[in-house]
């Protein structure tokens, strides 16, 4: 039995396990020029004259969608059987304005990939181009989150178009000049967003951030080269990866201060900038000079861990300084020159050792377990039923008074002496 798999994005990660196993056949809408012929050939046959440009303004506007440009003639029919290009285009139409192909047009929502290849293309922005700057912005709104990340990432992949004609110093010169334009313009893009997403939130601004972040960046650098494949591919925004790891360091960051607040009195800025690298050569450079000098790995783990220790420093906390590490200090040169068996015997000596705990984290017990349900409640209106209480006489009051106080439980009676014993 065949399977027929269809997805949007075809880059996406959860795809990679069926690319292996499974024939890609990439589709697209069908352009104008192929859709043409059929739609000529059906209006033919229906006695309709409609010139070729005006089939075409019906397949823009319906967005090659066969189905609806086939209802727009079927409609037309019912009034016409000619129709003129005016009549096909204009929305405000005056003799049929509910026929026209504005009224009629289909919109579709593009993904980030989609907009960002037609905005750096070289036709939205082109001389022949009948897109208004609204339509241009309306690409923005169908993705304010993501569209300008996508822009910011791909907007230095093109050849742009305005230097086509250009060559030698002069080319590089105004190509300079453009990215400059378009970089400064994303700069401004951000303080708008800032402004937006700030404690005011100042929403009447998207227009602005639209043409500031999108519209403006593309404006100045449009042209080829932003496509799908090839070595200026477009690629996704590396600054959500980068931002989700600056999240997560800061954390980890704030864990170490507060561990060593108790031997230093440094904010996380300062621990960053000056204690790390001060304490570098003492938890990290012994375990790399293992195997150079003379030291051995028992005495470079013994003195990590000592210092450590010193710190209240955990090994989670030693992972975290060693990815913090830039340059010729960065996490993935130091870990490449310590070996193997050291970071290892690191690990098992301290998970077998006792170290100094700075406090006691709170530990989540759990939700309170509820109280056990007991049997059925006692019918307690029989409780209160009224008995009927007998007159008691005089007599059997004073007869009661008589009786032995030895039943009474609030009098102890004395008790009896031994007898003594018998010499």
């Amino acid at each position: 039995i065949p399977i027929i798999c269809i997805a949007n994005d075809r880059q996406a990660q959860k795809l990679k396990p069926l690319m292996a196993t499974t024939f890609s056949l990439p589709f697209h809408k069908p352009p104008a020029q192929s859709i043409r012929s059929r739609i000529l050939t059906i209006a033919f046959k229906e006695k309709m004259k409609i010139p070729a440009n005006v089939i075409d303004q019906l397949i823009n506007g319906a967005q090659s969608d066969i189905r609806q440009v086939l209802n727009m003639l079927s409609t037309w029919k019912l009034s016409s059987d000619t129709m003129d290009f005016d009549e096909g285009k204009d929305l405000k139409t005056v003799m049929r304005p509910r026929f026209s192909a504005k009224m009629n047009q289909k919109y579709s929502i593009l993904s980030p990939f989609d907009i960002t290849s037609k905005l750096l293309g070289p036709y939205v922005y082109s001389p022949t181009s009948r897109e208004t700057l609204g339509d241009k912005m309306d690409y923005y709104f169908q993705d304010h989150s993501f569209v300008p990340l996508f822009i910011q990432e791909n907007y230095l992949k093109t050849e742009p178009a305005r230097i086509r004609n250009l060559e030698g110093p002069e080319k590089i010169l105004r190509e300079l000049q453009l990215m400059d334009r378009a970089a400064s313009s994303i700069s401004d893009g951000d303080l708008v967003d800032a402004l937006i997403h700030g404690p005011e939130q100042h929403w009447g601004l998207m227009p602005l951030h639209a043409i500031c972040s999108t519209v403006t960046p593309t404006y100045n650098l449009y042209g080829n080269g932003a496509g799908y494949g090839g070595p200026n591919a477009m690629s996704f925004p590396q600054w959500l990866g980068q931002n989700s790891k600056q999240n997560k360091l800061a954390r980890q960051l704030g864990d170490v201060q507060i561990r060593m607040r108790l031997k230093v009195s440094g904010d996380k800025t300062e621990i960053r900038q000056s204690y790390i690298p001060s304490l570098f050569p003492y938890m990290v450079k012994p375990l790399m000079d293992e195997g150079v000098l003379t030291t051995s790995w028992q005495s470079a783990v013994d003195e990590v861990i000592e210092r450590m220790d010193e710190y209240y420093i955990s090994k989670e906390d030693w992972d975290t300084i060693i990815e913090l590490g830039v340059d010729e200090k960065k996490d993935d040169v130091i870990m490449k020159k310590i070996s193997t068996a050291t970071k290892t015997a690191l690990t098992r000596k301290y998970n077998a050792s006792e170290h100094p705990i700075p406090f006691h984290k709170a530990q989540d017990l759990g939700k309170v377990p509820k109280k056990l349900a007991g049997g059925p409640a006692p019918d307690l209106e029989e409780a209160f039923v009224d008995d009927v209480i007998d007159d008691v006489s005089e007599d059997e009051k004073n007869k009661d008074l008589d009786e032995d106080i030895t039943k009474d439980s609030l009098i102890k009676a004395p008790k009896k002496k031994k007898a003594p014993v018998k010499k």
